[in-house]
């Protein structure tokens, strides 16, 4: 829930900002694909950011997860993830029109696919996680080890998902983006 409202609230965001600000966004995003087409790309560099920032993400959600007051900040994050992807995705369609459309169906989702699932994953697991911790406040040390072990695993396991957004973010998505077509 906190995921669409962040990404409706991004996407009427961009109905509200001036022209001179959408002159500055569209600026700098002339700027990047100036800048993207005179370098080489190097994708092993463009991975480990990309994994270093969900990374991040998800060692927070984690940690959110093992504490009983961190089920409001999961959902503060999802949404806040929720809103930049609704206000870039706007901002795009909004300037670029059908180009913009296919600029996010094509360079934009197909990542996102995996990084939105793999962290929602890791927010329903957190929250459960959470929960267990406030109903079961008398429990035995073994058995909250063990269903913390559990609970690292699960959240490994979505990160897994995210790591194969991470390799179309990297690998993929880059080279669409910079397709003749999308130039501004």
């Amino acid at each position: 829930m906190s995921l669409m409202i962040g990404i409706a609230a991004g996407s009427f965001t961009v109905n509200n900002i001036t022209d001179i600000q959408m002159e500055q966004i569209i600026g700098y995003i002339s700027k990047f694909y100036q800048i993207a087409k005179s370098v080489d790309l190097n994708s092993s560099q463009i991975f480990k950011q990309s994994l270093l920032n969900n990374l991040v993400t998800v060692f927070a959600l984690w940690i959110l997860g093992a504490t009983i007051i961190g089920i409001p900040f999961i959902f503060l994050l999802v949404g806040v993830r929720g809103f930049i992807l609704g206000f870039s995705i706007g901002i795009l369609i909004k300037e670029f029109k059908t180009k913009g459309i296919l600029l996010v169906l094509m360079g934009i989702l197909p990542q996102n696919v995996f990084i939105l699932l793999g962290i929602l994953f890791i927010s329903v697991t957190a929250i459960n996680f959470s929960l267990y911790l406030l109903k079961n406040r008398k429990f035995y040390f073994e058995e909250l080890v063990s269903q913390f072990v559990s609970y690292t695993f699960m959240v490994y396991a979505g990160f897994l998902v995210i790591l194969i957004g991470c390799l179309i973010e990297s690998y993929l998505s880059p080279y669409i983006l910079l397709l003749p077509i999308f130039s501004p």
